[in-house]
């Protein structure tokens, strides 16, 4: 899958959006959306679905921490049981879909908390060797904010430091590792926790997560990858990620 420039102009626009309009996507851009979660699915091994009305799965419910309105819709993020990387793979993935749906002018907001699951996995299908691992809403929002997302939002303002995130190095990094750990800085949490730590040593750049990793910490893991590498796409440093004991190595 090949990275679009426009996924990292993104990023500075990304914020989590509860009130959606009562208004379903247009056709060609739910046509994008779609043939980017084909590619997904393909490159991936994940199940990722959209589901076109989602207001009865998330509406009522305490989503995240604040309460989704409207209409949105939905991206059900699913993969096999027997993928030990399955939760990195829908943050990673999931992260780029994000990016995609605001570069349409869209509103996102991922959920990995409570929502009203079984009725979600009524609304897609699944293998039996499969599971739902958590959703994105995303849907058309108004311009500027209400007082309540603006409200909600003051509890996810803090963000790490890049000393604190770029936990561990041994030199002055350079221009491509800033950009990337600058890009990690702003990517969202599914659990509104700031789990993951970067280390740079020996000119190797490794991610992991700082904190025991669970179901929302390996998503938050996947998420903060996936900025990390526009990022230093940005500072000229085309890579991939590889598995590396009980994290990742950029190269």
């Amino acid at each position: 899958m090949k990275l679009k420039n426009n996924w990292y102009n993104a990023i500075a626009g990304r914020t989590s959006r509860r009130a959606y309009k009562n208004q379903k996507i247009e056709s060609h851009k739910l046509d994008q959306i779609n043939d980017l979660i084909h590619s997904i699915n393909t490159e991936s091994g994940l199940h990722i679905q959209f589901v076109e009305d989602g207001a009865h799965l998330l509406n009522g419910f305490k989503a995240s921490y604040g309460m989704i309105s409207g209409r949105p819709s939905l991206i059900a993020l699913a993969g096999r049981t027997r993928d030990p990387e399955r939760r990195q793979k829908a943050g990673y993935y999931g992260e780029f879909l994000v990016l995609e749906c605001v570069s349409l002018g869209l509103g996102t907001c991922w959920i990995s908390g409570t929502y009203n699951r079984s009725k979600c996995i009524k609304s897609i299908q699944l293998n039996e060797d499969e599971e739902l691992i958590c959703v994105i809403a995303v849907g058309n929002v108004h311009q500027n904010r209400n007082l309540k997302e603006l409200a909600i939002s003051q509890f996810g303002k803090s963000k790490q430091s890049f000393d604190e995130l770029l936990a561990e190095k041994d030199c002055t990094p350079p221009l491509w590792v800033a950009s990337g750990i600058e890009a990690a800085r702003i990517a969202p949490s599914a659990a509104n926790k700031k789990p993951i730590s970067y280390r740079y040593q020996n000119e190797l750049l490794y991610v992991y997560a700082s904190k025991k990793p669970h179901h929302a910490e390996e998503i938050d893991l996947g998420i903060s990858m996936a900025h990390f590498q526009l990022g230093a796409l940005l500072g000229s440093k085309e890579g991939v990620w590889i598995k590396k004991d009980k994290g990742y190595l950029f190269q």
